[in-house]
């Protein structure tokens, strides 16, 4: 680790791009300035510390607790997904059957009565 002393409006650089200026010294405390280029994050050790522990939390293995929680929140929003489309997929079912009744084949969506299920006949 490099130690420096700075006086309060002394500075030093981090490579060509990231300048640390000391602004104040009050008590035990010492403010610093940085001026450094927007894509480089800076952030105090203890959010870092935090960051890094969130992010090892969130890469664990799930355990199957968790998975079953997770179960009992996604199948009741498939049930309703499902009954909500249960009339609609009625009326369709419905609708295919009226068309197929009688053993009448169903026809191409062409205007061409000759074509019949894609093939021309």
């Amino acid at each position: 680790m490099l130690i420096l002393t700075r006086k309060p409006g002394e500075s030093l650089f981090i490579g060509d791009k990231i300048k640390v200026v000391v602004v104040e010294i009050k008590g035990n405390q010492i403010r610093l300035g940085i001026d450094a280029p927007s894509d480089v994050r800076i952030l105090r050790e203890e959010i870092y510390a935090q960051i890094l522990e969130e992010n090892k939390s969130a890469a664990a293995p799930v355990s199957g607790e968790s998975l079953e929680g997770l179960s009992a929140v996604i199948n009741p929003l498939t049930t309703t997904k499902t009954s909500i489309l249960n009339p609609v997929r009625s009326r369709l079912d419905a609708k295919h059957e009226e068309r197929t009744k009688g053993g009448q084949k169903h026809r191409h969506s062409s205007s061409n009565p000759n074509i019949t299920q894609g093939v021309k006949k």
